[in-house]
């Protein structure tokens, strides 16, 4: 698309990992030694967190080719499997064939297999990937892998690699054993402006640039709106090089035009607000002390206005209520029958006027919502010629409100229902390949996957795990809206996001292959929002239907 246009010979900031672009900074040089020291010297449990985005791939992809013939490696990417599913997960990366059906006889074909690596001098490394989902229960059996040891060293190192949320899980009293004998903890942290800025460069030298195509102050806005997140730095770019394109500019110098791709992406372009959390992390002193003085001087002010109660008043207060108490005490001992039928239709009574009042309330909130509805701003649609028609604006806000409101319409149903699934003898479902293309939907200017989607894609992952030999073409497509080279482009960067969530859920990705096809082949009209709705998709073939 725009390879020719800025002398390339392949995408720089393409979001799937590819070692000929690998880039290692201070940070990554540091974890690298820090954690290649700790498998060398057999350290036992070893722990790298950091952010979403932030290279733990990398790292671990780069760990993984820089380690010795004399270390065996198994990456699990996702840990979020039942007991046995894990045990016989880590038998396979292992090559121990054989399926187990019980935790002892996995625990003596392990410590077989873990004693032979040793007399062959060889060390033995399991990487946990995606640890924040690890639950406690299957922790608990990870760390007793750790007990197959020899007196005089350890026989299994592991690794886990998550955001840091595992230390919220790591920090659980039923977890303390484990935390206990983690002996490496690496945080790795976002880039530095300075190294977000070498980062780009070194992956433009790579993809055949000779020049630089984003000027200091580019790279400046896009670490600002990154944060410095390698993802992020990676999907900004590549957007700004195909609006570049579009747009003629060679160097890519306009903040507006970085800003524009930031608001394409819905990635916030204005700082964010300080959580309370933040607040009391940061300066915690400064922040509650001025609460707690304006607490204490509004209920100052309140007594001051209220001028305080006479005595007088609060003991005639007090000989009513106890009155009224006695008259009640009364009543209920000399007609108790009476006294609960009274009772009971005062709560009933109650009961209607809170009824009613909650309905006045709901009404209220509904008309409430219905005006901040219609009354909300909408952000102007992306454009590359400028709409100087005051009644184009208008329409085309009108449009993009239909959109919006169309998307509360997209549902991705699951393949659940799927008529040729079924149990076998030891209870797993049997996912049959689907004869018609599965579609995931997205909504208006996004990538994003949905909850559906994420569900309906956790299923085709299973598909491909228990059918290996099946290839699956993944095809992006738009609505014709917009630019037709932009809609190319969008509409293959959704087919590579599915492409990375199923590669991400441990499927070979020589097995996927993806297009984009942008506004071609739509399956309804794009006259409608609800037509480009169904028109904004991503269908994943299966071309080996006969498993």
């Amino acid at each position: 698309m725009y390879l020719s246009y800025y002398n390339l010979n392949k995408k720089p900031f393409q979001i799937s990992t590819d070692p000929k672009f690998l880039w290692i900074g201070e940070k990554h040089k540091e974890a690298l030694a820090i954690l290649s020291y700790g498998i060398l010297d057999n350290k036992g449990f070893l722990f790298l967190t950091g952010d979403v985005g932030t290279g733990k791939t990398t790292i671990i992809n780069a760990l993984i080719n820089n380690l010795d013939d004399d270390v065996i490696a198994a990456h699990v990417p996702d840990p979020g499997l039942e007991d046995f599913d894990f045990f016989n997960f880590i038998a396979n990366v292992f090559s121990i064939d054989k399926k187990f059906s019980t935790k002892g006889e996995f625990l003596n074909h392990l410590r077989k297999f873990l004693n032979d690596a040793y007399s062959k001098n060889k060390k033995v490394l399991l990487i946990i990937d995606e640890a924040q989902r690890l639950k406690s229960e299957l922790l608990e059996e990870i760390r007793l892998l750790s007990n197959i040891e020899r007196q005089d060293t350890k026989l299994l190192n592991i690794f886990f690699v998550g955001q840091k949320e595992f230390n919220n899980i790591l920090i659980e009293p039923e977890n303390r054993a484990l935390r206990q004998r983690i002996t490496i903890n690496y945080h790795i942290e976002p880039l530095t402006e300075n190294e977000t800025k070498e980062y780009i460069k070194h992956r433009l030298n790579i993809a055949g640039s000779k020049r630089n195509i984003f000027s200091s102050s580019a790279i400046g806005e896009i670490f600002s709106l990154s944060k410095g997140f390698p993802r992020l730095i990676n999907i900004i770019c590549d957007l700004a090089l195909l609006t570049g394109y579009v747009k003629e500019q060679k160097t890519i110098n306009e903040l507006t035009l970085i800003k524009e791709c930031a608001k394409e992406l819905q990635i916030p372009t204005e700082k964010a607000v300080p959580q309370k959390s933040q607040i009391a992390e940061s300066d915690s002193n400064q922040e509650v002390a001025p609460i707690e003085s304006q607490i204490a001087e509004s209920e100052s002010n309140q007594e001051v206005k209220r001028g305080g109660l006479k005595p007088a008043v609060k003991v005639l207060g007090c000989f009513f209520l106890l009155v009224s108490f006695l008259i009640l005490t009364w009543w209920y001992i000399k007609y108790p029958a009476e006294f609960k039928i009274k009772l009971s239709n005062i709560n009933k009574y109650m009961t209607q006027i809170i009824d009613t009042i909650n309905n006045s309330k709901s009404e209220q909130l509904l008309q409430s919502s219905s005006t901040t509805i219609n009354s909300k701003p909408v952000v102007q649609k992306y454009s590359i010629n400028q709409i100087d028609s005051e009644q184009n604006k208008q329409v085309q806000i009108s449009e993009e409100q239909d959109e919006l409101l169309e998307d509360k319409n997209i549902s991705n149903e699951n393949l659940s229902d799927n008529n040729g699934d079924h149990l076998d003898k030891s209870g797993i479902v049997l996912r049959q390949i689907p004869d018609k293309n599965i579609i995931i939907y997205f909504k208006y200017k996004t990538a994003e996957l949905s909850d559906d989607a994420l569900i309906k894609l956790d299923e085709v992952a299973e598909i491909m795990a228990q059918n290996p030999d099946t290839d699956i073409i993944i095809k992006g497509y738009t609505d014709s809206s917009g630019f037709y080279d932009y809609n190319k482009e969008f509409s293959l960067f959704r087919a590579d996001i599915v492409k990375s969530f199923l590669a991400g859920k441990g499927i070979n990705p020589t097995k996927i292959k993806t297009i984009g096809m942008g506004p071609e082949n739509p399956i309804d009209t794009n006259e409608t929002a609800k037509g480009r709705r169904n028109n904004r998709r991503v269908e994943i073939e299966f071309l080996n239907k006969t498993g």
